[in-house]
């Protein structure tokens, strides 16, 4: 095998590795929302309360959905620079910084999510699970040491300063 092949097939095998403990984690501790957010309100207790309007849960889902998806990314062989998943990751450390979520605490979600993955595989958590996760978790890293500084305060946007003038703005639909 070339080296570039080789290296494919690596990281195939991290993905694939990825793939095994989230499958793993779910068959013996079901699913793993609630540890992860509970070790994340334990690390964070403020950002308990960032989560006022999710009574249902399903804001959580879907960030710990595109949180699975943007690891197994990461852990691609396509995306040694990070891929789709660095590019998330990115666009959402920045839409996080307007709300305000200090970029440190952001950076605590995946090593959150890897750590209730180790723990829901137990014995089962393999050396390559192990192997793929840390790379997952290192080009993370990278991306967001890469990213310019927050200053960790919500951004406010004053509209006069972003739309024309209020007598030169129009109406963006038919008035009856």
């Amino acid at each position: 095998m070339t080296n570039s092949v080789a290296a494919q097939h690596g990281f195939m095998h991290h993905r694939a590795a990825v793939e095994s403990s989230l499958e793993l984690a779910v068959a013996r501790i079901g699913d793993p929302q609630p540890a992860i957010y509970a070790r994340l309100f334990a690390l964070h207790p403020a950002m308990e309360t960032e989560f006022w309007r999710d009574t249902s849960g399903r804001i959580r889902g879907e960030m710990l959905n595109r949180s699975f998806e943007m690891v197994l990314d990461l852990a691609a062989p396509y995306a040694p620079d990070g891929g789709w998943g660095g590019a998330f990751l990115g666009t959402e450390a920045i839409t996080h910084d307007a709300y305000g979520i200090p970029r440190a605490v952001f950076a605590d979600f995946l090593p959150i999510v890897a750590a209730v993955i180790r723990d829901g595989c137990g014995n089962g958590f393999t050396p390559a699970m192990a192997a793929a996760w840390e790379l997952a978790l290192d080009r993370a890293a990278q991306t967001l040491a890469a990213l310019p500084g927050s200053s960790n305060e919500a951004r406010v946007i004053d509209v006069d300063d972003v739309l024309p003038p209020v007598g030169e703005r129009g109406l963006p639909f038919p008035m009856r």
